[in-house]
């Protein structure tokens, strides 16, 4: 065969096998197009779509529910003026957003010695006051406590790095975030049931523990603040203007609901010449150390503050003045077995005392403070040491 013709025939098949391919194709892509303007096709793809939009509606819904619930606590959060407040807005907060198991929003103590459970969601509430770390203690930190003084984020990763066991196997965190701000450290957030934190989730912590951290220092100053305008700066008591408004405030207590208030007033016996004899400062360390006896005596109902000078005073809700002067004969006698020591000398401390009471002795604070100062030289003419109450012809109990 020429080898022109035997070409030409290769050529020929090639051109037909080409319209036959674009042929098909060209039938295919009109099937595909006239199907799609068929009723049920169209149908089936506008019901998908709205399906689609619906579920997109349905997350947006549920990203601005989020978003809602995160601005409002981040107002309630910063508008506390307590750590137990703040301590519950988070929790409260993590909770609609995160939907972790458990979740536990420790605070240290003053000395930073112990971290406390101050507001939770989903602990067994029989846990609470188990659940108490020792900073002290390595083997009691636990997440807890190293996120805490490290003042870092620590997960399961970063705790098994530092090879250290957790001390309860009854809540055991997933993450553990500090509370801090600049220096000062305040406590921690420990949530359970959330060990792989999505980035948004690791983000909303990150803003959270940040707020309430210049949230908790804020309280911390407003409560600094507080303490020192209410305490007498020795003893660390009330302070007598405090006390006078928290004494208004009783009485009106005690007038609504028809309840007996008594006030005692004490006086060291001869203090100026305890004074005179081992210097001021030897006596204000007896006013300081009184002062902590003071407060072991009485409840947290009870009203303690430093009078003035060496003077004391204390408001006692609901009991008769007889009943609250044997709480302060009790403070006396007690006071025998302390030994307040000048090198090697001996020295004994007694006082004297006066007690009134609402409604047997008068109707406001100022006359009753006046009653009590009135059975208190009573007593100091009496030979010191000892209580009594008002009555109009003084009587020794």
């Amino acid at each position: 065969m020429d080898i022109a013709i035997f070409i030409q025939i290769i050529l020929g098949l090639i051109f037909v096998t080409i319209v036959v391919i674009l042929i098909t194709t060209i039938s295919g892509i009109k099937k595909k197009t006239e199907g799609l303007y068929q009723p049920d096709v169209l149908a089936d793809e506008l019901d998908r779509q709205k399906k689609e939009n619906i579920q997109l509606k349905d997350e947006l819904k549920k990203i601005n529910s989020v978003d809602n619930i995160f601005f409002a606590s981040m107002i309630r959060l910063t508008s506390r003026l307590k750590s137990e407040e703040i301590a519950k807005e988070i929790a409260e907060l993590l909770e609609n957003c995160l939907s972790p198991k458990e979740i536990a929003v420790f605070l240290s103590d003053e000395g930073e010695k112990r971290l406390n459970i101050v507001a939770h969601r989903g602990l067994n509430e029989d846990w609470i006051p188990r659940l108490v770390y020792e900073l002290d203690d390595k083997y009691s930190k636990g997440k807890v406590g190293v996120s805490f003084e490290k003042k870092i984020p620590i997960g399961e990763r970063e705790f098994a790095m530092l090879g250290i066991q957790e001390p309860y196997p009854i809540f055991n965190p997933d993450v553990c975030y500090p509370l801090s701000y600049q220096n000062k450290r305040f406590g921690v957030i420990a949530i359970t049931g959330k060990k792989d934190l999505s980035e948004r989730e690791r983000n909303l912590l990150g803003v959270v523990t940040s707020i309430a951290g210049v949230a908790l220092n804020n309280t911390q100053s407003f409560e600094d603040i507080t303490f020192t305008a209410r305490t007498d700066p020795l003893t660390k008591l009330y302070n007598i203007g405090y006390f006078k408004e928290r004494f208004i405030d009783e009485i009106n207590r005690a007038k609504k609901f028809q309840h007996n208030l008594s006030v005692a007033i004490i006086d060291l016996d001869n203090f100026k010449a305890y004074n005179d004899t081992y210097g001021h400062q030897a006596g204000d360390q007896l006013l300081i150390r009184f002062a902590q006896i003071f407060k072991k005596h009485f409840g947290k109902i009870d009203t303690l503050a430093r009078y003035g000078g060496d003077e004391f005073i204390v408001m006692c809700p609901e009991i008769k003045k007889q009943e609250a002067a044997k709480s302060i004969d009790v403070l006396l006698r007690d006071l025998e077995m302390y030994d307040f020591a000048r090198g090697k000398q001996k020295v004994k401390v007694t006082f004297s005392a006066g007690v009134s009471s609402y409604p047997d002795d008068g109707a406001n604070g100022v006359e009753l403070i006046k009653l009590a100062d009135q059975a208190l030289y009573s007593a100091k003419g009496a030979g010191r040491n000892t209580v009594q109450v008002y009555r109009p012809k003084i009587e020794k109990i």
